[in-house]
């Protein structure tokens, strides 16, 4: 048992040294060579799960299978339109300098008064207002 726990402890600490792709390729080569799931994951210290997961991105003719993906999303349809954006933050620059204010609330009334559809809320106009000053 102490044996056991040696290997273990070494195989550990060779596994936080290899890079992440290393790790998935060792693990899927072992399943491909007919090892048993359960003897890859307590010797490699991952979960079945992670092992599935693995399994099912493996592609023998494409080298980069192994490296992980992006989870963030490609598009984000809820974001405000740059045309609109760039006109919010126009209107503010011209409220602030006609001495009108330049709050979020005259803002979206000016944007109401120039028939732009559509008209984001106020905390959207707060927030659009917020990046520009800070860039």
């Amino acid at each position: 048992m102490a044996r056991y726990n040696v290997q273990c402890q070494a195989y550990k600490e060779a596994a936080m040294s290899y890079p992440n792709e290393q790790r998935r390729q060792q693990a899927v080569a072992r399943y491909l060579a007919g090892d048993k799931i359960e003897d890859i994951c307590r010797e490699m210290q991952c979960a079945k799960s992670w092992l599935f997961k693995w399994k099912a991105r493996y592609q023998a003719d494409d080298p980069s299978w192994a490296q992980e993906q992006l989870r963030r999303p490609r598009s984000n349809p809820s974001k405000t339109a740059q045309a609109v954006e760039q006109t919010v933050v126009d209107l503010h620059r011209t409220l602030v300098q006609s001495g009108k204010g330049g709050r979020a609330a005259s803002v979206r009334q000016a944007l109401k008064q120039q028939g732009t559809e559509p008209v984001p809320s106020l905390r959207t106009i707060y927030r659009i207002l917020q990046r520009h000053e800070k860039g």
